[in-house]
């Protein structure tokens, strides 16, 4: 059972609050998406060459997971300019800039997925 500086008994509840402040669980981490990553490099290299992958599928893929990771970051980036004004009261022009910049990057963010799901469905 693990147990803290204290040497009292800690709960299972508890464990992944120490885990996540061990050094040495963020070295194992990294090591295994590290592993992942060149496993999963390794085994696209061989489909490829084997011809069990051709390059319009993969390009669709991710030009797919691009448009959805900039769309979600565009996305709540404006979600939390907008959101962080509840928290923080502004004067006049700040509050004002801090709409118009929210409001256009999640205009920005809902283009990129319209023109994205146009440029993958055009035949």
């Amino acid at each position: 059972m693990a147990q803290n500086s204290d040497e009292r008994p800690v709960s299972p509840w508890a464990w992944p609050g120490e885990w996540v402040r061990e050094e040495k669980f963020w070295r194992d981490i990294g090591a295994r998406v590290l592993a992942g990553v060149v496993t999963a490099a390794i085994v696209y290299v061989g489909a490829l060459v084997l011809g069990y992958l051709h390059t319009p599928e993969v390009g669709a893929g991710v030009m797919i997971v691009l448009i959805g990771a900039g769309a979600l970051i565009l996305g709540s980036s404006g979600a939390a300019v907008l959101l962080g004004m509840r928290t923080r009261s502004r004067s006049g022009a700040r509050a004002i800039g801090r709409v118009l910049i929210g409001t256009l990057l999640i205009v920005l963010a809902i283009a990129l997925v319209i023109g994205g799901l146009v440029d993958l469905l055009r035949p």
